[in-house]
Formats: C-alpha cells, structure tokens, sequence
C-alpha cells in the first residue's frame, strides 16, 4: 500500500508539483489548532516555567479554552541577556502567533520587552518584574508582582518597627533598574521613618572582593545591611560581611536584610552564603492556609517533587490571570483580553490580587520571611 502511494506521488510530481502534497495533506491529519501563549524567564531560574506550564495543564485538564487546548512556548534566556529577551518576544509574537506573553521575569527585561508587546497590541503580563517602570510601555503591559515601590516601603517598616532599627547601610548592584530602584525606594522609605541611611555603596555587575564597599559600611557600625542583588551577589557579600566581622555600635552582629531575589534555592544551596538569621521580602510562602494557594502548592509538590518559590507561584498566577480574562471576554482579541485583565478583581490564585490600579499594577500582598537553620520560614504577611 505505501509503496503504491509513493509511486503515484513520484508520478504525479512529473506532471505537478502540488499533486504528492495534496495526496499527504489527505493522508496526514493536520494537527489540532492550539491556543498559545509565549513564556520568557531570563537567568538560571529554570524552575519559573513549571508553574506556568500548571496554570495551563490545569486548563487544559478542563477542556481548554473555546474547545481547543492551550499550548504553552516558553523561552529560558539563560544568559540574560536584555536584547535576546526582547528578541524571544518578538519571534513569540510574530512567528508563533501567540495571543498573550508572560515574563520577562526581571524588570530591566520587562522594561525593554514591554514596548514590543505594546507595538504589536499583544497583552503581557509580567512575573516577578517589581519596578513600577516596567508598564510605562503602554495600556498591554500588565504586572503580576507587587511594585517595589511597596516592597520597599514594605522592608523598611518592618525594619524600623518590628525589628527597631535605627542605621541601616545599602549596598546595591549598579547599572540595573531592579536593583537600583529597591534601594531607593528602601533607604527613601527609612528617612521618612526617621531611620538614618548611613551608607549607600555600588558595585558593578561580576564583583567578587567587597571589601572596599563593606569596609566604607563597617565603619558605620549600621544596625542592618540591605543589599539589592542577585544570588552571586548576596553570598559574596554576607560571607565577607560576617567575616569582618560587621556589626553595629553595640557590638552587636549587623542584620542582613534583602528582597524578593533572596528568594531562591540556589541561595540557600551555597555553602558560603552566611544569611542566617536574615530578613527578606517575597511574593508568597509555600506554608500558606489559604485553600486555593495551599491546593497550588500540593499540586506543584507532586508534580515536580519540589516546593514551589515566590517566583513559580506568580508566573503560575500570570499565566491563571490571562486564562481567566480570556474565559471572561469570550474572544481572543487582544484588545478584549487586554481589556478584562485590567477588569480583574478579587483574583485568588496561589496569591490574591485586588485589582488593577490605572498603571496595570496589583494591589497585593506581600510577606516576610526570616533565615533560620539554613532555611526559609514565613515570618509574617504584610497586607497593602
């Protein structure tokens, strides 16, 4: 029988050269069509796309969207590098069709990718992006993260009022608008509390010997450090901090205090980090009650035998939030899915969101976590 087709198309194509197509379009089914939504992640995170692709097996799992199933393309841009996330994004958006993006997941990516989705009229909701700058790009771009504008006012009170400190240093990575933004929303926020910010030092991306910095900070016996960096960052700085030893007029071991990057197993996996006893703010923690985000998190643990971070839950969240848009709009128009994200209220996911405010911006909680036995532990909820 095969043989038999296959001369009849080496015939065929003497006389045509479309005829051993049509023949194989008959005999091959043409795939089902897929609703797809484009995923980007920049760095080493790799565990980001797995609540994204539970946000989507979940729907697919109750019969997909329109009666198709949801196909989701993701993209890790492992090198991060801020031109291949924006080039990610435009193969997504032009060459696989997709009808939303979610990511990039650092706000100097979202910040240059944001203006791609716009251009294109596709929504974009982004992960654990924080800077407030990154929905300038336009009325598609959309964050599922609080801003850092609350984090940091977040970190600050709690620095100043439940652990009662007085001086506190910063040490930022220069050149990233994360970074760089969380710092001063951070030392901003401790001046109004009437909390002195007694150094502000910088360092440039690849440092590895901080002791010009922490030398400068020592000096000033501050009560707490809060260092606005990556994983790499936070390890060399807290290791050659408490080698010092670094502490404050008292005598007293300086506090080391940090953001929602602190949350990351590749932290708490290096031997030469030394964040005991440290404080930082995230997305969401794994030890909730609440039922929906608690079902999140079994799920998740049984799927992929790990416990979920802040940054799996709020891309499994971003994804839920352009799911649940589309189910309300009841079409895949851009501008209809655009229009129903920012019509979201009461959004219960693995986290809550209120609303959107007119930047596209949640109104969400955020929570506290401390360092103790090596290992992460909720703290205490800081609501809006």
């Amino acid at each position: 029988m095969y043989r038999l087709i296959s001369t009849f198309c080496l015939s065929l194509l003497v006389l045509t050269s479309i005829g051993c197509d049509n023949v194989k379009s008959v005999l091959t089914p043409k795939p089902e069509p897929t609703i797809k939504i484009g995923f980007v992640v920049a760095g080493e995170r790799v565990s980001y796309p797995n609540g994204a692709e539970l946000a989507v097996t979940e729907i697919n799992q109750q019969g997909g969207l329109f009666g198709m199933q949801v196909e989701l393309i993701g993209h890790i841009n492992s090198e991060a590098i801020q031109d291949v996330s924006v080039q990610l994004a435009e193969e997504l958006i032009v060459e696989d069709g997709v009808v939303a993006l979610i990511g990039p997941n650092r706000s100097s990516h979202a910040a240059v990718v944001g203006p791609v989705a716009q251009e294109h009229g596709i929504p974009m909701v982004t992960t654990t992006a924080t800077n407030p700058n990154v929905t300038q790009a336009g009325d598609f771009v959309f964050m599922a993260s609080f801003t850092d504008s609350f984090q940091g006012a977040v970190m600050a009170n709690f620095a100043k009022n439940e652990l009662g400190i007085t001086t506190a240093a910063v040490l930022t990575r220069k050149g990233d608008l994360y970074t760089e933004g969380i710092s001063e929303f951070f030392a901003t926020n401790m001046d109004s509390l009437g909390a002195d910010v007694v150094a502000h030092e910088f360092f440039d991306v690849g440092t590895e010997d901080f002791s010009e910095q922490l030398t400068k900070i020592a000096e000033m016996k501050p009560d707490a450090l809060f260092t606005a960096g990556y994983v790499q960052d936070i390890a060399y700085v807290t290791e050659q901090a408490r080698a010092m030893p670094m502490t404050n007029a008292a005598g007293e071991p300086t506090i080391f205090l940090g953001a929602d990057t602190w949350d990351s197993t590749l932290l708490f996996m290096d031997e030469n980090a030394k964040i005991e006893g440290s404080y930082f703010s995230g997305h969401f923690s794994p030890d909730t009650d609440e039922p929906n985000a608690r079902a999140f998190v079994d799920t998740y643990e049984t799927t992929y035998q790990a416990t979920p971070t802040g940054g799996v839950a709020v891309s499994y969240d971003a994804v839920k939030l352009v799911i649940e848009a589309i189910q309300r709009a009841g079409s895949l128009e851009p501008e209809a899915i655009r229009d129903q994200l920012a019509a979201t209220k009461d959004y219960v996911g693995a986290t809550r969101i209120s609303m959107f405010n007119e930047n596209r911006q949640p109104t969400k909680s955020a929570v506290i976590f401390t360092i103790k036995d090596g290992e992460k532990q909720f703290y205490q909820q800081i609501d809006p």
